[in-house]
């Protein structure tokens, strides 16, 4: 009987303490996903359409059966937050949700400011962060970036680099107006093209700063034609980026010089009248009709997706959204290939396979957290009215002429301190 008991106490031991041992993603029926938005204030126009891009990245995994984790299925439960565009209520709800609600893996960021807030907040907080907004270069550095944080999309300082070489290249400028915001966007973004237009010998450029919020830009677009540049580049965002192609348009300025705009997307861009975006140069992350373009593999997994969300939220998806739904499936596939939840071992496991595959086509993951896309940008023409067609016209507002590749624009890792 003493060695019956013994026996059972020890099973019972061994029992709890296997029990304890299991990762949390074993141990339940669902892993835990914060997903973090701007839902309100001035970020909420964009971080709706990423709420949308996440839902539906998490009701496919769910459809198709959930995560594989240790040979069993898991389902993904989201937990919804918003950030109100406000760093401080983003870094408590990061807090909430990794203490109060056991959810160790954040994907969100809206704006940049908050997504770099996050970062910092992440290693304290120990949690898998996976950003997908634009993010100024410095989330990248060594020094500052979280070891279990990645970003999906780009920074504003290479949008400023890739616009550069495309102006200096293929549209042959030799005197351009930089038309920028005065606040982190306009300021990084300048500072990129800087970087790039100062090995251009012969090229005069000028910037003109703006005050964000301005809702006549005519005074400031005057200074800029009595300047008498041959392209204008221009760094204006959200409603700011309205106003200064309404007010090119009205002032006919598209007549006698080339107006390039630094990072097009759905969510203004269809806000600008199609008289205003005809002619219009710009760069995109992505856009959700790739037709034409030169690699069908890309026009396929662009027409996939963008039918798919379509068909669930009845309008194209927006860049922003696209990379809200593809930093959920990394997430994901972090999760599948470390069969478990801890941050470190979710990132050490993508590094370990770098390579993947989404809406945008190939990508491979970088030591500093960031993706090398086979296609880093793509360079699109507007669309006027005449041009557009379709089931969705407002939509329809650019061609895709032009991509860059690879790694052209980015800083090499070794001046990030790795």
């Amino acid at each position: 009987m003493k060695s019956i008991r013994f026996n059972f106490i020890m099973a019972v031991i061994a029992a709890v303490f296997f029990a304890g041992s299991i990762p949390a993603a074993f141990g339940a029926d669902k892993i835990k996903i914060g997903v973090m938005y701007s839902l309100s204030g001035p970020g909420s126009v964009l971080g709706e359409l990423q709420m949308e891009g996440a839902k539906l990245a998490i009701q496919e995994i769910n459809d198709a059966g959930g995560i594989k984790v240790g040979g069993k299925s898991m389902m993904i439960e989201g937990i919804y937050r918003d950030d109100e565009t406000n760093p401080q209520v983003a870094i408590r709800r990061l807090k909430e949700m990794a203490q109060g609600r056991g959810a160790k893996i954040l994907v969100g960021g809206t704006f940049g400011h908050v997504s770099m807030a996050l970062n910092g907040e992440s290693k304290k907080t120990k949690v898998f962060l996976m950003t997908t907004n634009g993010v100024p270069e410095k989330f990248f550095e060594k020094k500052e970036k979280s070891a279990t944080a990645l970003n999906i999309m780009a920074t504003s300082e290479s949008a400023g680099r890739g616009a550069a070489g495309y102006i200096a290249g293929p549209m042959k400028a030799k005197k351009i107006a930089c038309f920028m915001p005065d606040y982190v966007i306009g300021q990084t973004t300048y500072t990129g093209f800087e970087a790039v237009i100062k090995d251009h010998a012969g090229i005069a450029s000028e910037v003109f700063w703006v005050p964000v919020k301005t809702a006549d830009m005519t005074p400031y677009l005057i200074k800029v034609k009595e300047y008498a540049p041959d392209v204008l580049f221009m760094g204006s965002w959200g409603g700011d980026a309205i106003n200064a192609l309404k007010a090119t348009n009205e002032m006919g300025l598209a007549k006698n010089l080339k107006i390039f705009h630094f990072w097009l997307a759905n969510v203004f861009a269809t806000g600008i009248p199609a008289e205003a975006m005809a002619g219009i140069w710009g760069q995109m992350f992505w856009y959700w009709d790739m037709t034409g373009f030169k690699d069908p593999e890309v026009v396929a997994a662009t027409k996939a997706f963008s039918d798919r969300y379509i068909a669930a939220y009845k309008s194209p998806p927006d860049p922003y959204a696209m990379a809200a739904y593809a930093g959920i499936k990394e997430t994901a596939r972090a999760i599948s290939l470390s069969g478990e939840i801890d941050p470190k071992k979710m990132y050490a496991a993508l590094m370990a396979a770098p390579e993947w595959t989404g809406p945008k086509g190939k990508a491979s993951w970088r030591v500093d957290g960031r993706p090398v896309y086979k296609y880093a940008t793509y360079i699109v023409e507007g669309k006027g009215p005449d041009q557009r067609s379709g089931q969705h016209t407002k939509y329809d507002y650019a061609r895709i002429i032009d991509a860059y590749e690879g790694e052209s624009f980015l800083p090499p890792v070794e001046d990030l301190g790795y």
